[in-house]
């Protein structure tokens, strides 16, 4: 059976109307993205597909696998490579034998973009950093990257690395899921304490200056990280992250020129906010539709196997609409939570999402009454029968006993 829902209730737990910011945001950048951190959904893109050089954006790639594969309090003891990292680039200058924890490494790569740094996670990781680069491809593939090709973990230039705006904001949707890696990009400043080669390191600083609380030329107020790049072949390099109510949104700006890079990423996010809302689609829980049981005598409650909201401008949502489709026939047994149907969702006459649907009790298999009679006067039949047949062998066998008179 499929049914049209003809009036949605997602308008009754709307998101408040917000004024429309107006037109397309200006983006000077040759190549930039926005997307709706949750879902993905692409709210705007230029060029997105386009090669590109990320330079130390590369470092969100590192970081990620740093907070999967490694653990924040393990001690990570510098080799000779991290020293050789090129003479001017961003680093802490670590010494071959200082000893650091991964935590402390993961900071100083994602505030101070240190090039020593990335090498050190990368060795610890993988034992090299070719071996490393190979575990960034293939994690970058299995997070939609596939335009993507990392040689090494810092993003320093090589003509083979290269990866894309929209591959990057795949990458970055993902590593904001990770609470640490959340938490180190957000931060402004960070120490490393003393450690077994030199001294305190009070000076690890985050080069994104849309979260900087001070210096307030670039900053944003709804900015949550994430992270900076920059080579002469790349220019200027930005993937960022901003909150504003419940929407969470992710920029990429690639090959910018100078501070245009902060004023592109804030026009995007100004956008963002301005044109788009949060609509709560369905609460998981939530009771969608009804299905008849038990030859139409009963009817259950399907309720909605998940929550589902989506990121819609005010168009989309006048061309948003649902369908529920359930089995044909329910038939008993029927499990508690058991899928019996879908709602579908379709934006601009596009589908976006099936959502299941779940019984919310459970039907057991109903007694034939009729049969269950026929049973009980069967097993009758066959116990009286059984009966009779032992008295009548009962009675032959007294009948044949002969009696001597003594």
């Amino acid at each position: 059976m499929k049914k049209l829902i003809a009036s949605i209730m997602i308008f009754s737990i709307m998101m408040p109307f917000v004024q429309v910011y107006g037109g397309m945001p200006e983006v000077t950048a040759p190549s930039a993205i926005l997307i709706d951190a949750e879902t993905g959904k692409v709210l705007y893109e230029k060029n997105a597909d386009e090669r590109r050089y990320p330079a130390s954006t590369t470092k969100i790639m590192t970081g990620l696998l740093a907070v999967e594969y490694g653990k924040m309090s393990e001690i990570v003891t510098i080799g000779k490579n991290p020293p050789l990292i090129e003479i001017g680039s961003s680093q802490i200058y670590l010494i071959p034998g200082e000893q650091l924890t991964m935590e402390q490494l993961l900071y100083a790569l994602m505030l101070e973009s240190a090039n020593d740094a990335a090498v050190a996670i990368a060795e610890h990781i993988s034992g090299s950093v070719e071996e490393f680069a190979r575990l960034m491809n293939s994690r970058a593939k299995e997070l939609g990257a596939s335009s993507t090709n990392f040689v090494n973990p810092n993003g320093l230039h090589d003509d083979n690395h290269y990866t894309t705006a929209r591959d990057l904001s795949l990458l970055a949707k993902y590593a904001m899921t990770l609470g640490k890696f959340r938490a180190v990009v957000k931060e402004v400043k960070y120490t490393i304490p003393e450690t077994n080669k030199q001294e305190e390191r009070n000076y690890i600083t985050n080069s994104n200056k849309l979260i900087w609380k001070i210096y307030d030329q670039f900053r944003y107020e709804y900015a949550t990280g994430i992270k900076t790049g920059y080579t002469t072949k790349a220019k200027q390099c930005l993937v960022g992250s901003a909150k504003k109510g419940d929407i969470e949104l992710i920029s990429v700006v690639m090959g910018a020129e100078g501070q245009n890079v902060y004023k592109d990423t804030v026009a995007l996010f100004e956008y963002g906010f301005a044109n788009f809302q949060k609509v709560n689609i369905l609460k998981k829980g939530q009771i969608v539709t009804t299905v008849s049981v038990k030859n139409g005598e009963e009817k259950i409650n399907l309720l909605a196997a998940e929550d589902y909201s989506m990121v819609l401008s005010d168009s989309e949502r006048e061309n948003l609409r649902t369908e529920v489709e359930t089995r044909n026939e329910s038939k008993e047994p029927i499990r508690k939570n058991e899928v019996l149907g879908e709602m579908i969702v379709y934006a601009d006459e596009k589908e976006v999402k099936r959502i299941g649907l779940l019984s919310s009790v459970e039907i057991e298999v109903p007694e034939k009454s009729g049969y269950r009679w026929l049973w009980i006067i069967a097993g009758f039949l066959l116990y009286r029968t059984i009966v009779t047949i032992r008295k009548i062998r009962r009675r032959k066998r007294y009948s044949n006993i002969t009696y001597v008179k003594r």
